[in-house]
């Protein structure tokens, strides 16, 4: 008999883990850090123990983790060394270039990490796993279609069909995710009225931008990659794509992994940033993809004529709970503009997927501080509410 029980998740953003388990085997999808937002609910206890995962027997469980972000890994030190990890596998090498980068203590919980690819089907005693690469702010991220037993769940992770591969999601839901029984779904964004711009529209109220300014910086994830791709397709004809050492290299690993699939992720263009190219620079002008604090302060000063400052991340970093004091005072100096657009599904997004799979019993909200909200976009009674550790016998 199988089940589902949604250990942290199911009234807050950030922090989850699900399990999907049958009488012999387990299968958890991510285990992440609490995030410090305004959306989330009490995240004073960040520790959880879970049998077959952080404790007892792990010897027929797996956990498989959607994407990088902190808030979807952040627990996986906690893991028990003898429970198989997977994720995709140019996640897996931006993951470790992060790591050697700015967290070298977990460099040892994300080698041992076992990857996959689009559609490889891996079974975990009598439960298997299909991921489906989908879109998202972090690159190389996965739903999951599970079968265990005789039921069959999706599990979407954290996705959004307003990206340069939304459109394809739904097609591929139609054809990989038949016979669904339950959605395991996030709802991040429903408690926002506002329906975010697709990505492409940043690419276009960039390219305005930069016609504006001849030297642009732009503050962004540097594991975001649509967005980074959408400002060097924006980046005027003639001008120069710069970055720091570090960005270049995670760059490059997406130049060597999927350039050859579209021409989106080709980043050969791009340059490190080196002293001698600050002459070219001037005369061609750039688009700089920057973080803060490093060598950005430097270079900005050196261009500070004809000066374009870019912020391109969540507003919420700037203000109330989920504020980045640091990120405020290195952006104090400059006049900057905003443009960004979610990584998360919009409540349109959430009934387009619902359409597509139909599951048979229903749709169980995760990763939202709103969740009854589902039931004004799902036909309520196929919307199953659960409580954090509550299982759910399918």
């Amino acid at each position: 008999m199988a089940s589902i029980t949604i250990h942290r998740g199911t009234k807050q953003i950030g922090g989850c883990v699900t399990e999907i388990a049958t009488d012999t085997s387990r299968v958890f999808i991510d285990f992440g850090e609490n995030l410090p937002s305004e959306t989330s609910v009490d995240i004073k206890n960040n520790s959880l123990h879970i049998e077959g995962l952080t404790t007892g027997d792990g010897s027929n469980s797996a956990l498989f983790l959607t994407h990088y972000h902190g808030d979807h890994i952040g627990r996986l030190p906690e893991v028990m060394p003898d429970v198989p990890v997977y994720m995709g596998s140019t996640a897996k090498a931006i993951l470790l270039k992060y790591a050697q980068r700015v967290n070298s203590k977990n460099l040892s919980s994300y080698e041992r990490i076992n990857t996959f690819t689009p559609l490889e089907l891996i079974t975990i005693g009598d439960i298997t796993v299909t991921p489906l690469m989908i879109d998202h702010s972090a690159f190389d991220a996965y739903m999951f279609v599970i079968q265990a037993g005789d039921k069959r769940i999706l599990h979407t992770g954290d996705f959004r069909l307003h990206g340069p591969r939304g459109k394809a999601t739904i097609k591929a839901l139609k054809i990989l995710a038949k016979n669904i029984d339950y959605i395991v779904c996030e709802g991040t964004t429903l408690s926002r009225k506002k329906q975010p711009p697709i990505e492409y529209q940043i690419q276009q109220d960039a390219a305005k931008l930069m016609k504006i300014a001849k030297y642009v910086f732009v503050l962004c994830s540097s594991t975001n990659i649509d967005r980074i791709s959408a400002f060097n397709k924006a980046n005027p004809k003639g001008r120069m794509f710069i970055c720091d050492d570090y960005q270049k290299e995670v760059l490059d690993i997406v130049t060597e992994n999927h350039a050859d699939k579209s021409s989106f992720y080709d980043f050969s263009n791009v340059h490190s940033y080196q002293g001698y190219l600050e002459k070219p620079m001037r005369e061609k002008g750039f688009c700089m993809i920057i973080k803060q604090g490093g060598l950005a302060p430097r270079v900005m000063e050196r261009f500070n004529d004809d000066r374009l400052v870019i912020y391109s991340m969540w507003s919420g970093y700037l203000k109330g709970r989920a504020k980045n004091q640091g990120l405020v005072d290195f952006l104090a100096p400059y006049e900057y503009t905003e443009l960004h657009t979610s990584g998360h599904a919009s409540a349109e997004d959430i009934e387009k997927v619902y359409e597509a799979v139909k599951p048979k019993c229903g749709i169980i909200p995760i990763h939202t501080d709103s969740p009854e909200l589902f039931k004004s976009i799902i036909p309520k009674d196929n919307v199953i509410m659960l409580e954090d550790c509550e299982k759910l016998v399918l």
